[in-house]
C-alpha cells in the first residue's frame, strides 16, 4: 500500500458590490395565471440580483411593470427587516431559501415565505422552485415546466471596507466592520478573508478549514476535513510538489448537507499523492 501526503489551501475569491443581474438569460421567466409572464432578468442593469444574504433589483412584467426585490442596503447591513416601507426586500438564508417581500407599484406586496410557497433555488444549478404570493395577483410559479428562473451566480454583496469579506457576513459574525481588517483575528493561522470563503468562525481559534484525517484501503484514499453547509468544496491532488505545480481535480465542486466531518473517497494511486481542499461560497461570481 502506498503512502500519500496531503496539504491544504483555501481559495481566495475577490468579493464585489451589487452589480448587474445574476439571472440566466436563457432561464429568466416566472409565470402567474393572473399576471402572466414575469422576466427576472429585466434589462440586465436593473434585473434581479440574487445575493448571499439578500436580493436586490427588479422583476419585470409587461402587464404590471416593475417589481422591486430590495435596494441592496438593509438597515442593519445583514438582512431586510421587512418591518417598514424603507427596509423591505427579499432575503436569502445562505442555503437557497428566500423570504421577505417584493413590491410592485401596480400589484402591491409579493410574499416570499417558507410555509406554503417555499421559494428557493439550487446552490448547485441555480434553478428556482416553489411559488410566491401576492394578494392582488395570486400565486406566481418560479419553477414551472414551461419556463423557470435560474441564477448563474450568487452575488456576495457590498464590501465597503475592501477587506475581501462581504459586509453582511462580517457584520453577522462581529457586529462591526472594524474587527476584521485583513489579518487573522482569532490567531488560528487562517486569514479572515479565507475564513469567510470556508464559512468558518473568524472569532474561534478552533474553527478553521484543514485536513484532519487521512486513511487508505486497498482501493482508495480517504481525505477528511470539517465541512460547512453552504460552502462548495473541491478536492485536488498532485503526485509531486514543485515550483510550477498544477493541481488536478480529484473530486469536482460539491456541497455537503450539514456541518460535519466529511470524508472524500479517491481511487488509490500507484504513486505518492499530495491533497488539498479548496472552499468557496457556491455559485461564486
Amino acid at each position: 500500500m502506498n503512502t500519500s501526503t496531503w496539504i491544504l489551501t483555501a481559495l481566495l475569491a475577490a468579493t464585489s458590490g451589487l452589480a448587474a443581474t445574476t439571472i440566466d438569460p436563457a432561464h429568466n421567466t416566472a409565470y402567474g395565471a393572473n399576471i402572466g409572464w414575469i422576466n427576472a432578468e429585466g434589462d440586465v442593469a436593473n434585473g434581479a440580483v440574487i445575493g448571499q444574504a439578500f436580493c436586490s433589483g427588479y422583476l419585470y412584467s409587461a402587464n404590471v411593470g416593475w417589481i422591486h426585490l430590495g435596494d441592496g442596503t438593509p438597515d442593519n447591513g445583514i438582512a431586510y427587516g421587512n418591518a417598514s416601507a424603507t427596509d423591505c426586500g427579499v432575503n436569502h438564508d445562505g442555503f437557497g431559501k428566500l423570504s421577505g417581500y417584493a413590491y410592485g407599484a401596480n400589484v402591491g406586496w409579493i410574499n416570499f415565505e417558507q410555509t406554503h410557497g417555499k421559494p428557493k433555488f439550487s446552490l448547485v444549478t441555480g434553478k428556482f422552485s416553489g411559488s410566491v404570493w401576492g394578494a392582488n395577483v395570486g400565486w406566481i410559479g418560479l419553477g414551472e415546466s414551461l419556463g423557470y428562473v435560474a441564477t448563474l451566480t450568487i452575488d456576495p454583496g457590498p464590501d465597503t471596507d475592501a477587506d475581501n469579506i462581504p459586509d453582511a457576513w462580517e457584520l453577522s459574525h462581529t457586529n462591526t466592520l472594524a474587527a476584521l481588517n485583513g489579518g487573522d483575528f482569532d490567531g488560528d493561522g487562517v486569514i479572515d478573508s479565507d475564513e469567510y470563503l470556508a464559512g468558518t468562525d473568524p472569532l474561534d481559534i478552533n474553527d478553521y478549514l484543514r485536513i484532519t484525517d487521512f486513511s487508505q484501503s486497498d482501493t482508495a484514499d480517504y481525505v477528511t476535513w470539517p465541512a460547512k453547509a453552504g460552502r462548495s468544496y473541491t478536492l485536488q491532488r498532485v503526485d509531486a510538489l514543485s515550483s510550477n505545480i498544477v493541481w488536478n481535480v480529484a473530486k469536482p465542486p460539491f456541497l455537503v448537507a450539514g456541518n460535519t466531518d466529511y470524508s472524500a473517497k479517491v481511487p488509490l494511486s500507484p504513486t505518492n499523492r499530495f491533497y488539498r481542499v479548496e472552499a468557496e461560497p457556491p455559485l461564486s461570481p
